[in-house]
C-alpha cells in the first residue's frame, strides 16, 4: 500500500486548518484592531516576496514595522498613504489593512490547496 494517500491527507488536513485560522484571525483584526494612517517608507525583496516597512503613530510615537503579508512595488510603493491595522493590547503589532495578498487571500489559498490534496488523496486511495 502507497504512503502517498495518507502525505496527501495529512498535508490536506494542516493546509485546511491553517488556512481556516488564518482567515479567522484576519477577521478578527478586522473586528478587534483600530485603524489609523500610515505611510509606506521603505521596501525590499526577502525570500522572492515584496516587503514593505510601514511607519504609522499611535498615542504620539511615530513605529514602523515590516508588513507580514506580501505586495508589489506598484501597489505599495515608497510614499504611499495605506490604513494600518493596530492591536490596541501591543501597538507594535500592526499590519496593513488591504492589499494585494492579505491574511484572508492567504487563509483562502491554503485551504484550496487542502481541499485540493484532500482530493488527490481520494482518488489514489480509491
Amino acid at each position: 500500500m502507497s504512503l502517498l494517500p495518507l502525505v496527501l491527507v495529512v498535508v490536506g488536513v494542516l493546509s485546511v486548518v491553517l488556512g481556516g485560522v488564518t482567515v479567522v484571525r484576519d477577521r478578527q483584526r478586522r473586528q478587534d484592531w483600530q485603524a489609523t494612517p500610515g505611510r509606506v517608507v521603505a521596501s525590499r525583496l526577502e525570500d522572492g516576496q515584496f516587503r514593505s516597512r510601514v511607519a504609522y503613530v499611535w498615542e504620539g510615537r511615530e513605529r514602523a514595522f515590516w508588513n507580514r503579508f506580501s505586495a508589489t512595488a506598484l501597489t505599495d510603493p515608497v510614499g504611499r498613504e495605506v490604513e494600518v491595522l493596530v492591536n490596541p493590547e501591543d501597538p507594535d503589532d500592526a499590519v496593513v489593512s488591504r492589499g494585494l495578498v492579505g491574511g484572508s487571500v492567504v487563509g483562502l489559498g491554503f485551504a484550496a490547496f487542502g481541499i485540493v490534496a484532500l482530493g488527490f488523496a481520494a482518488a489514489f486511495a480509491g
